[in-house]
């Protein structure tokens, strides 16, 4: 004689439960991926930040910007070999220096932007509109960006070209 099996009443109440929770977790991670405004965003992906040369054989780009960073009306010295040697790099990356005259080395193996942003991470150090080396804008002090004398609001998004003088200063309103 074959016996029909019928699950008992608690262990269907308990199924039906989870089955319910997993639908409505499933319910909820659909809507909020749908609805979210919000992408997820890297930190700059600046293509020049991942250029590291063995030499100066085959450049298609090799140009100089003289960059000058002043902090509450002090120079800041722009050292010597940013970008020359680094852990991952035991060459030189796309942006280097070679002394501490603030003079910026773009030397790149095919045609690729220069942000000016990418110096900074090059040399590990912060710039923004909000933020210089640690000195941060607030209701006292600016950082303002001047590309060949002319103030300009592009801050790390600044694509650097052949000759620019840059001047960054952190100073009182």
């Amino acid at each position: 004689m074959v016996q029909d099996y019928w699950p008992s009443p608690i262990s269907m109440k308990a199924e039906n439960v989870l089955i319910s929770i997993a639908g409505l977790c499933t319910v909820i991670i659909l809507y909020l991926t749908i609805t979210s405004t919000e992408t997820v965003q890297d930190e700059n992906n600046w293509q020049i930040s991942d250029v590291c040369l063995d030499d100066h054989n085959s450049l298609a780009t090799h140009e100089h910007v003289q960059l000058t960073i002043i902090i509450n009306g002090t120079q800041v010295e722009i050292g010597p070999n940013i970008g020359i040697g680094e852990p991952g790099c035991d060459g030189m990356k796309g942006i280097h220096t070679h002394d501490d005259s603030g003079r910026l080395h773009i030397e790149t193996p095919s045609p690729m932007s220069a942000p000016l942003g990418a110096f900074f991470e090059i040399w590990g150090e912060s710039f923004s509109e909000q933020e210089i080396l640690g000195h941060y804008a607030d209701d006292e002090h600016e950082v303002v960006l001047k590309i060949n004398g002319e103030v300009n609001s592009l801050y790390e998004e600044y694509m650097m070209e052949d000759g620019d003088i840059i001047d960054i200063e952190y100073r009182s309103r």
